[in-house]
């Protein structure tokens, strides 16, 4: 299957480093999908993040001298310069992390949207004439020859009457059924990733047993110091979050155990809670970096009191100056 991204759809999701592009990416390596890049899409998100990447720096730049106007005093704003703007524009697309398809610009997908401009027909608008949307059209139907194609695109051009509930323009509908493919249209990344979305399985029995055997000072201590042991199998709940490596899941979880009174104070009910968090390789089935958040131990006395016995695990960090902030994405799967 090929996924087509219109220019619109780069833009505004940040060349897929947003929350939903980092979902877009991770299904589209999760089911073996191909992103195909049109020539005239990346020629017109390259230059046009540019210019959306300088106006966000000048923006940043004229509000820090009307601060610096009211304070006195601030500490000076770093920003990219003009030629590290252009330079990132240009790779954009080298940072999305799966392979991507390039579509040369060819003179049959020209020559196919100059005839729809002639005709005026759809994609191209009343009053105006999209050369750019009739060549992605006409790659896209180059694309549907060999594979199935799913194209996502916020313009109202391709569709019936422009109403995206309608679906493709009455034309273009033609054009698809004499294709040996199947050919969707989306008009958000919502919509495509519903479509793509598979359930992604994590191993909560194994997870729980390197969770136990990374922590087990701190979790037999627990036990220990309030007379319980271990009775019974993990039950474990996983919340997982894709990054912004189409390779790696972060996931929050927790593991419940019942325990057993190892003292004669008859106390009943008692289970262990473990919170903790990790990052999961997706192809090679692998926790890393594995924290634990906090340990509950709770059970019903011999009074018939419900009891909590908590300990908060955390870790501080000191930063001195100006700290270097990185880009990170949590999007939950479920």
């Amino acid at each position: 299957m090929y996924v087509v991204l219109d220019s619109n759809i780069w833009l505004s999701e940040l060349g897929l480093n947003s929350s939903m592009g980092a979902a877009t990416r991770f299904f589209l390596k999760q089911r073996r999908a191909k992103l195909a890049l049109p020539e005239v899409i990346r020629t017109e998100v390259e230059t046009n993040l540019k210019r959306i990447l300088s106006g966000l720096a000048s923006d940043i730049e004229k509000n820090h001298r009307k601060l610096l106007a009211v304070f006195g005093t601030l500490k000076e704003v770093v920003l990219p310069t003009e030629d590290q703007i252009r330079d990132r524009a240009a790779q954009i697309f080298e940072g999305v992390k799966i392979d991507i398809i390039e579509v040369p610009f060819t003179l049959e997908s020209a020559r196919a949207s100059l005839q729809k401009i002639f005709a005026k027909a759809p994609p191209n608008g009343i009053n105006n004439q999209q050369f750019k949307d009739g060549v992605v059209w006409a790659d896209c139907m180059n694309l549907l020859a060999e594979d199935s194609v799913s194209f996502v695109t916020e313009d109202t051009d391709f569709y019936l009457d422009r109403k995206f509930e309608k679906g493709l323009a009455t034309n273009l509908k033609e054009e698809v059924a004499t294709r040996p493919h199947t050919f969707n249209i989306y008009h958000s990344l919502k919509e495509l990733i519903d479509e793509l979305r598979t359930n992604v399985e994590v191993d909560g029995s194994e997870l729980a047993r390197l969770f136990r055997a990374e922590f087990d000072d701190s979790i037999a201590s627990i036990l220990e110091r309030n007379g319980f042991a271990i009775d019974g199998a993990p039950c474990v709940q996983v919340s997982p979050f894709v990054t912004e490596d189409p390779d790696r899941l972060y996931i929050d979880f927790e593991i419940t155990t019942a325990c057993r009174d190892t003292t004669p104070e008859g106390r009943s009910d008692a289970e262990l809670k473990l919170k903790g968090d990790a990052f999961y390789c997706v192809t090679e089935k692998q926790f890393s970096e594995m924290r634990n958040r906090g340990e509950e131990l709770a059970f019903i006395d011999g009074s018939g009191e419900r009891k909590h016995v908590n300990v908060v695990v955390g870790t501080a960090n000191i930063m001195l100056g100006h700290r270097t902030v990185a880009h990170s994405v949590r999007h939950e799967l479920r």
